[in-house]
């Protein structure tokens, strides 16, 4: 019995595996042929469908958690993406509306300028500040017109409200002007209230001028409005220079201690006005008289 076993396992009987193939293709087909035409299979194919859903489940759960993780993070990548640009959007419009607001406002500002050349009998020239000197105890600046386009040491500078100081330096293309507030710049003035004439010195601080050398008994009140004299040759007469704000009447003082506060937009803005000449209505004084000889 065993050598039997032995030689049944050895030599094998059946048939072969192209005889088993062939079989195996022709109950395929009838398999086929027969779903096809009788649909025999159909309850097979849903009970399989049903036992085969949790290993088709399991088995596509991987790559779900794949698509969602590589989804989340490329959906993040998006959204940075996005948000960077949007920000830079936003930023590069805020600096268009900053731009804006600033030429709108040198736009009225300008305006205002020009309705002041209107409104005086100065022939003036518009000026525009291009720097401004890094002492602290100076008060100038510089602007972009000089002796190519006319302007001469000594000529008022101001802007639509009142004075503004002098031109001290003349170069060919920019020209320093002194501001009032400068220490120790004199400005000839008088009191429109009452024409009490005196002289007004800057401190060298912002926003302050002093007028000195005014009696106790000076008429001088707060809010005194200044205008420059004439008496000078270098300021028109008539234009405002500062109000009164501060009057010291101590005993201790021989002299009034007045304390103004400059009409012009000393430290704003861009644009002046250079005088280029004096009031139309400013004629010369007439020739005096000189007799030809003794009366007989």
């Amino acid at each position: 019995m065993p050598n039997r076993d032995a030689q049944l396992q050895l030599f094998p009987r059946g048939p072969g595996a192209g005889a088993r193939l062939l079989i195996y293709v022709l109950i395929s087909i009838a398999v086929i042929v027969a779903d096809t035409r009788f649909k025999v299979l159909g309850g097979v194919r849903s009970v399989l469908s049903t036992l085969l859903y949790p290993i088709q489940e399991a088995a596509q759960t991987p790559l779900g958690i794949y698509d969602q993780v590589s989804g989340f993070f490329v959906n993040h990548a998006d959204l940075q993406h996005d948000n960077a640009v949007l920000r830079q959007r936003n930023l590069d419009y805020a600096g268009a509306v900053l731009r804006y607001r600033d030429l709108e406002q040198e736009n009225n500002r300008l305006r205002t300028l020009l309705d002041a050349r209107k409104r005086t009998a100065l022939h003036t020239r518009l000026a525009e500040i291009i720097s401004v000197p890094r002492d602290p105890y100076s008060r100038k600046i510089i602007v972009d017109r000089g002796s190519q386009d006319g302007v001469r040491a000594g000529q008022p500078v101001m802007d639509e409200i009142g004075l503004l100081g002098q031109v001290t330096r003349v170069y060919p293309y920019t020209s320093e002007i002194t501001l009032l507030t400068d220490a120790g710049q004199p400005v000839p003035v008088q009191i429109r209230r009452n024409g009490l004439r005196a002289i007004a010195f800057g401190k060298g601080t912002d926003g302050v001028i002093d007028v000195p050398y005014l009696p106790q008994s000076a008429d001088i009140r707060n809010g005194d409005l200044l205008v420059t004299s004439g008496i000078d040759g270098v300021y028109p007469p008539g234009l405002p220079v500062a109000t009164v704000a501060r009057i010291d009447h101590s005993a201790n003082h021989a002299f009034l201690r007045v304390e103004c506060i400059p009409k012009a937009a000393i430290n704003s803005y861009r644009q002046v006005l250079i005088v280029d000449g004096t009031p139309a209505s400013r004629a010369a004084l007439p020739a005096r008289h000189v007799p030809q000889g003794k009366p007989k």
